[in-house]
């Protein structure tokens, strides 16, 4: 079960958190009189303009370009794009801080908390060998040979495991010891079994290290915390080449993205992400100064990696060797992020390179660069290599072979939802090939897509294992609810965006029309909110703004509980932010424009509604006769209900004044 947000837990940690340390583990921080600057990272910086204040009551950091604005945990949020209950149990954790849990979850967090102290420890035992005059000699060798420099080598934390079978063992059995007979917390000794540092010997007593006389990269998790190890031989006749820590408690391969904590801020900079397939091409780009490059782990780029990197950017390169493999990997690939609403290309190298072998020399690093800059859109990969296929194939049969497979593979791909430029294009290019008329290649695409839904209907699913919303990362399936339009959805989410991140604009007065004035929280009431998420959260907001009140995103989140509104609080939240920060327009101006669309949608959907249910009336000729009719007709204040705004509160506070905020 999710952890509870506990109010004062908040505080506490809040209290524990040295502002000016957090924010100066990822900036420049530097004193300013009695406060500190650094440069912001929440807009393209040119000058210290992020200022810290600790010597108030509660410690803030505010933005006087962009206008971010809030306190420790609010930084975790915008930085590390983190849910809240994420960044309060971040910070908790650094502050060693136990938060008030259920018995279950306490004891579960407490033996991840050990388990991450043992693949620190073991970290900075492969490191310190690393340096070690003898121990890391031949390591330090192999390094150089591939050009990873001393500085690269510290950034990623590589180590070397010595050449013995119970190196590690015997320091962690030492440190037990010490830790103990100086009444210290000691890392219990099952800690580094379960992290598979550590296994028992098969014969007799004892244990014994997993890795010998290897190379080391630790791979960690967003907050740069060691939760598995990846090893490179060092003896040429050791198998295999690499080895990989199991999956565990700390460790899901098919969810973590190697250099993800080192690449996320270049990569929300630029906007832009690069996915390779090894960690010593990860280190490689690194070095030659392509910070937003990040790897899979031994495993296939998954769903809840095209998740992750599209909530930190709008644009994916997938850089695949030109190998079968790589060109496998890159298809399948091409099938994770084809839906997703990102700008996925993909770019192969060419056969028996990797960016590791070119970016060693400067001619490898041009043509990388020129590579990466010539990567084709997703669906042009597809058709590129379709054309190629298409005219190495020999005789009608193995031809038509070619054009089954590839309508087969769009279909089933989704293609039908492609926007309608890029269903053109794509059509156009395969006519082009073929000779096939882009109407035939449309009938054939629907036939297939109408064959393969009763299939789909009929399949029976496997259960989905049950998780943690906040852990996993996303918000769970909408809840039940009436099905609502794409439009009306997100008219719906950009006006509660404006008002979760800016309480008091729901409370300013709006153009109504007809020479009508009205609070922004009753041109747009909760009873306007179609989606059962969006209008529960605007209940509990609206009320407290109606009655004088304009809660923050921390108390939004103590007053609703529900996992998947906290998710969708946070995600809407930071949408605010990003429309008022990417606008020029007022913030009253921008609110006006979102009401009004919202406004204008539920009446043209109510339109629609009315004429679905008089036959007798004709069907308007297009969209645009619709719109031009409710022009005619001028405003249908009947759908938004009006609410008298109470002189008092309808219902008891849920919050005290003394909570109230400004923006955050």
């Amino acid at each position: 079960m999710p952890t509870r947000i506990d109010n004062h837990d908040r505080e506490r940690v809040i209290e524990a958190t040295d502002l000016v340390e957090l924010i100066g583990e990822h900036l420049d921080v530097r004193p300013k009189g009695r406060e500190h600057v650094c440069m912001c990272p929440f807009h393209d910086d040119s000058k210290p303009s992020l200022t810290i204040v600790t010597h108030r009551d509660r410690p803030f950091y505010h933005c006087f370009a962009c206008q971010a604005h809030g306190d420790a945990i609010s930084f975790m949020m915008e930085y590390h794009k983190m849910s809240f209950p994420e960044a309060l149990r971040t910070l908790a954790e650094r502050a060693g801080i136990q938060l008030k849990e259920a018995e279950a979850t306490r004891v579960q967090n407490s033996r991840r908390a050990d388990l991450l102290r043992a693949t620190k420890a073991a970290a900075g035992w492969y490191r310190k060998h690393l340096l070690d005059e003898a121990s890391g000699r031949a390591a330090r060798a192999i390094l150089a040979e591939r050009g990873v420099t001393e500085a690269t080598s510290e950034t990623f934390a590589i180590g070397v495991a010595p050449d013995g079978w119970d190196g590690l063992c015997t320091k962690v059995q030492e440190l037990e010891r010490h830790a103990r007979g100086g009444d210290r917390d000691p890392i219990p000794f099952e800690a580094f079994i379960e992290s598979a540092l550590l296994k028992p010997r098969r014969e007799g007593k004892g244990y014994y290290d997993v890795f010998r006389n290897r190379l080391i990269f630790p791979i960690c998790d967003e907050m740069g915390r060691p939760i598995a190890f990846g090893a490179r031989r060092l003896d040429p006749e050791d198998e295999p080449k690499y080895l990989n820590s199991p999956e565990s408690e700390l460790f899901d391969k098919s969810r973590v993205l190697y250099g993800l904590h080192l690449a996320k801020k270049a990569i929300i900079e630029q906007g832009h992400a690069v996915v390779v397939e090894g960690y010593t091409d990860v280190i490689a780009c690194h070095q030659a100064g392509h910070a937003n490059v990040v790897a899979t782990l031994g495993t296939a780029l998954t769903p809840y990696h095209a998740s992750k990197l599209q909530r930190l950017c709008q644009k994916v390169t997938l850089l695949f060797d030109g190998d079968t493999a790589g060109m496998k990997a890159a298809n399948r690939a091409a099938e994770v992020f084809f839906n997703s609403e990102i700008d996925v290309r993909i770019c192969s190298l060419p056969s028996g390179s990797d960016p590791d072998e070119l970016l060693r020399t400067e001619a490898g690093r041009a043509d990388f660069r020129a590579h990466l800059d010539g990567a084709l859109d997703i669906l042009e990969h597809i058709t590129t290599g379709f054309r190629t296929e298409f005219r190495a194939a020999e005789g009608i049969t193995a031809r038509q072979r070619v054009m089954r497979n590839l309508l087969d593979r769009l279909a089933s791909l989704g293609f039908d939802r492609a926007s309608g430029l890029r269903k053109h294009l794509v059509l156009d290019s395969i006519s082009t090939t073929t000779g096939m008329p882009e109407a035939e290649l449309t009938r054939e695409l629907a036939s297939r897509r109408r064959k393969e839904r009763p299939a789909e209907a009929a399949a029976p699913r496997e259960p989905e294992p049950a998780q943690d919303p906040i852990e996993a990362g996303h918000a769970p399936p909408p809840f039940p609810g009436p099905e609502v339009s794409p439009r009306r959805r997100e008219a719906e989410r950009r006006v509660l965006a404006l008002f979760l991140y800016s309480p008091e604009l729901a409370s300013q007065s709006l153009d109504a029309g007809e020479g009508m004035m009205l609070p922004a929280s009753e041109l747009c009431p909760a009873e306007q909110f179609d989606v059962p998420e969006h209008r529960m959260i605007a209940e509990v907001l609206i009320r407290e703004v109606e009655a004088g009140r304009h809660p923050g995103i921390d108390q939004m989140l103590l007053a609703l509980e529900d996992p998947t509104a906290a998710a969708l609080i946070a995600d809407l939240f930071r949408f605010g932010s990003e429309m008022i920060r990417n606008t020029q327009d007022p913030d009253l101006e921008l609110l006006q424009t979102t009401c009004e669309d919202l406004a204008s949608t539920a009446r043209l959907e109510r339109f629609a509604e009315e004429k679905r249910a008089d036959p007798d009336q004709p069907d308007p000729a297009s969209l645009s006769d619709q719109l031009e009719r409710i022009r005619r007709r001028g405003s249908d204040r009947s759908i938004l209900p009006r609410v008298e705004r109470p002189k008092k509160p309808m219902s008891p506070p849920l919050f005290k004044k003394s909570d109230r905020r400004s923006r955050r």
